[in-house]
């Protein structure tokens, strides 16, 4: 009994000190580091697997029980980032939470990350697990790789919710391009990249992969996003990094696709009101 609870403080330590500039913002819980109580106490984690994927392999946890969702975080990021989601779903649903390609203790490909190759790591990854058809809630890249996944295997996604995603680089904040914005994600995300990557020496190299893909990606068209069949929500915050127009016409190209616009929130949305996300993505997911 005490060595469990002297390794149940060694994580949620090391857990605050890596994660500190995401739970910062986080205003209403005890954030990542109370995720990982939850998790050891919860009896919702069911464990983490590697699965092989295109020459990679991902690093996965599943999570309570009941219809499949695919739970993906945003760019440079670890699956813990979506971990309102992630308890907001497990009472009654399957939760397969992933660390993208090269992010978190995923590894990564000498080929450069892109939303396709990400999308594509999706699909395997639902192929292994034998998962005919999913649900996808993605944050940001996670977005994007969702509509990925929807625009070119129609079949695999049930409902689709897109928080903070572009169909198009076009569609970003001017700020996004400025130098030094990618800086302070780095700085937050490296402690965490530091304790549990395969290779900590790569982060500088994935910086600058990730930075290179969100400033010259998607280029997806709207004829694209008219293939998609899955029903789908498009959220963004009033104050969002994506335009408005652009969230505007991503939702109106996709067939019955809903939008919705959260007062206030930003591209953080999801970290800075978790329960007016985790309500709305659960009406969505929850209806006829």
């Amino acid at each position: 009994m005490r060595r469990w609870l002297v390794a149940l403080v060694i994580v949620v330590v090391l857990a605050a000190g890596a994660v500190f500039g995401f739970v910062a913002i986080n205003r209403s819980n005890f954030g990542i580091p109370g995720f990982y109580v939850w998790k050891t106490v919860g009896g919702q984690y069911h464990g983490s697997r590697r699965v092989t994927v295109n020459g990679i392999s991902l690093y996965t946890e599943t999570y309570g029980g009941g219809p499949p969702v695919l739970v993906l975080h945003g760019a440079g990021a670890f699956l813990e980032t979506m971990h309102y989601f992630i308890e907001g779903l497990a009472t009654d649903h399957t939760v397969i939470a992933v660390d993208s390609r090269g992010q978190g203790r995923s590894t990564d490909a000498a080929a450069p990350i892109t939303y396709a190759a990400m999308g594509a790591d999706m699909i395997a990854l639902l192929d292994a697990l034998k998962i005919k058809q999913i649900d996808v809630v993605g944050w940001s890249d996670g977005g994007i790789i969702g509509l990925d996944m929807a625009m070119k295997h129609p079949g695999r996604v049930r409902r689709l919710v897109a928080i903070g995603a572009n169909y198009d680089v076009k569609g970003l904040d001017p700020k996004v391009f400025a130098t030094g914005f990618f800086d302070q994600e780095a700085q937050d995300v490296k402690p965490f990249y530091d304790a549990v990557a395969p290779d900590p020496k790569h982060f500088s190299v994935l910086i600058k992969k990730i930075e290179h893909m969100v400033t010259t990606e998607p280029h997806y068209t709207l004829s694209d996003l008219h293939r998609i069949r899955a029903k789908t929500l498009i959220i963004a915050g009033e104050h969002d990094l994506i335009l408005k127009p652009h969230t505007d016409a991503l939702a109106h190209a996709i067939p019955g696709a809903q939008e919705l616009i959260v007062p206030g929130a930003t591209h953080a949305g999801p970290l800075e009101m978790p329960d007016t996300y985790n309500a709305i993505m659960r009406k969505f997911l929850d209806a006829p």
